[in-house]
């Protein structure tokens, strides 16, 4: 008996090893990131306007996670880490590469209506969407999403 016993229990053990290492990051509540300091420097909207907005957490599917802030949204885990390559690839004049940020970074002009951001770090993605002001381009709030991005990246690894 003790001899088919020990072999069970260290398969179970292999198991769970492995599982462990393979299960996906654990959820991490995207309005936790997302100060209201960050969200000062970044947004258009006036410091008013976002004292008077509320972060409000948004389910994303399965398993993302976004924070509204005013006109900022932060979306942590929108998709799986290999997703951000494919994008990049998509369309490499929309998906504009963005070195220094993260591990791997694209940011991409709608229309000079709405930005975004996104970003991998490690097996994490998260990304950033803001709405271009009226009359403005979204290359002119590009550096305000690298300064967001550069300062919730350290708070993913």
């Amino acid at each position: 008996m003790r001899q088919l016993l020990v072999p069970i229990l260290l398969s179970a053990g292999l198991l769970s090893a492995a599982l462990a290492q393979t299960s996906p990051a654990p959820p991490i509540k995207p309005c936790s990131l997302l100060t209201r300091d960050l969200v000062e420097k970044a947004s258009a909207a006036g410091k008013q306007a976002i004292a008077a907005a509320k972060p409000q957490e948004v389910n994303l599917g399965r398993s993302g996670l976004a924070c509204e802030w005013g006109d900022v949204m932060l979306q942590v885990d929108p998709f799986p880490a290999s997703r951000l390559a494919e994008l990049g690839k998509s369309d490499p004049k929309s998906w504009e590469s963005v070195p220094g940020v993260g591990d791997a970074a694209y940011f991409h002009n709608v229309k000079d209506a709405v930005a975004e951001l996104f970003v991998r770090v490690g097996p994490r993605t998260f990304g950033i969407l803001m709405d271009v002001p009226a009359g403005s381009k979204a290359a002119a709030i590009k550096p305000q999403f690298v300064e967001l991005a550069r300062a919730i990246v350290p708070k993913l690894r």
